[in-house]
């Protein structure tokens, strides 16, 4: 087995967890697959459902290997995105490779360790067998979304007065370069208005991030969540100066460390719903009926004036966004982060698009593939990378006058 560098002698921790994130090997041989586990101390939890409100006792992990070794020697070839999960961390130095992101040490990488063992206890559903791990999915789903009752809820048309405006003054919107994340910054003249999504990576996409990045001023604007992921809030969280700023978001199921989030931001936090038209924005959500499904749930922005049809996407797959939000757009944010998906939309008019990844990226981002198909639909695509321009955060509306768009 392979031996690990990292400090000897910690305690082995036991977490129960949900798989945030599989990423998939892709090709033959010794390529690895990992996961990413948002996950409880299952000791403490055991002890306590209140563990969950407690920073030490959280954490997230990313655990990586071949697909040889997550089935063959840890029977864990058929977990997916979604599942619960039990597994045990040491130091022995076998593979799976794991590294702790513990809350309260702000997820900063922990040393190298090893992921033991790992069984899969189940998924969170309507209905529950009378059996052991079927309860404990229950008291672990339920835990981590206790506190979503206590934050207000609202039609999404009562948000109007903070989207309207002089419909004389240009609108514009930016995606920010945040590497392996999304968020951009919308603004009527040099007002900003909001940010939609305030993503930040992880830190092993750390590196997609530009030096020197800094979190654009928002002046009175609001912070609109298109779901709860971490890519797509983290940088929210990071800096906490927006976290006296209102947020708005769907209210979805979460992981004990984006609830512990939540219940950080407190009353600034209102979920959303329904749909919203007014001044040339139309906020529709996913039309995915899994209500774990929390990319294809999730909200769409879409722009209109003049013939011109912006569409921020989220992480939503084309197939799951509603067919009027897609028709005749003008200019697009990629769904994803670029990663695979469905079939584009065939551009219209400017045929402008921005896609957010960053490099060096670990998710494998993009897909050439996805590129691909988008070139074929007649766009033209811009990322926040480095290409024949320096990386930078683009301008997505109104177009702007570049040379030429990157493949």
């Amino acid at each position: 087995m392979t031996k690990m560098d990292g400090k000897k002698g910690r305690d082995p921790r036991r977490y129960y967890g949900i798989i945030e994130d599989k990423i998939e090997a892709e090709g033959s041989g010794g390529l690895r697959s990992s996961l990413l586990i948002d996950c409880v101390d299952a000791d403490r939890f055991e002890t306590s459902a209140r563990a969950i409100d407690d920073p030490s006792a959280l954490a997230l992990v990313r655990a990586m290997t071949t697909d040889h070794v997550w089935s063959d020697r840890l029977n864990a070839g058929n977990v997916m995105k979604g599942d619960w999960v039990e597994f045990q961390l040491d130091d022995e130095g076998e593979a799976p490779l794991a590294w702790e992101m513990i809350a309260a040490e702000d997820y900063r990488r922990g040393p190298k360790r090893s992921l033991r063992t790992i069984r899969r206890v189940g998924r969170a559903g309507s209905t529950y067998r009378p059996d052991r791990d079927d309860f404990l999915v229950k008291s672990l789903h339920e835990a981590s979304n206790s506190e979503r009752g206590r934050h207000q809820r609202i039609q999404l048309t009562d948000i109007s007065g903070r989207i309207d405006g002089d419909p004389r003054e240009q609108i514009n919107i930016v995606v920010l370069d945040v590497g392996q994340a999304g968020a951009v910054l919308i603004r009527r003249g040099q007002r900003p208005i909001a940010l939609f999504d305030v993503g930040a990576p992880l830190w092993f996409n750390k590196g997609s991030v530009a030096l020197g990045m800094t979190p654009p001023a928002l002046g009175d604007g609001f912070i609109f969540l298109s779901h709860w992921d971490f890519d797509h809030f983290d940088m929210g969280r990071r800096h906490s100066p927006y976290h006296a700023h209102d947020w708005f978001a769907p209210d979805q199921p979460v992981s004990p460390n984006t609830a512990f989030f939540q219940k950080k931001l407190g009353a600034r936090l209102t979920f959303v719903d329904g749909s919203l038209a007014i001044g040339g924005f139309c906020f529709r959500r996913g039309t995915a009926s899994d209500p774990l499904d929390r990319n294809n749930s999730g909200y769409q922005l879409r722009y209109d004036h003049q013939g011109d049809a912006v569409l921020l996407t989220g992480d939503a797959d084309y197939d799951f966004i509603d067919p009027a939000m897609l028709a005749g757009t003008t200019h697009l944010l990629l769904p994803h982060h670029g990663g695979k998906g469905s079939a584009p939309p065939q551009a219209a008019g400017a045929r402008h698009a921005v896609v957010s990844y960053g490099l060096p990226n670990h998710y494998r981002h993009p897909n050439m593939a996805q590129m691909t198909a988008h070139r074929a639909a007649r766009w033209r695509v811009l990322p926040t990378a480095p290409c024949h321009i320096d990386r930078g955060n683009r301008m997505l509306y109104p177009t702007p006058p570049y040379d030429g768009f990157c493949p």
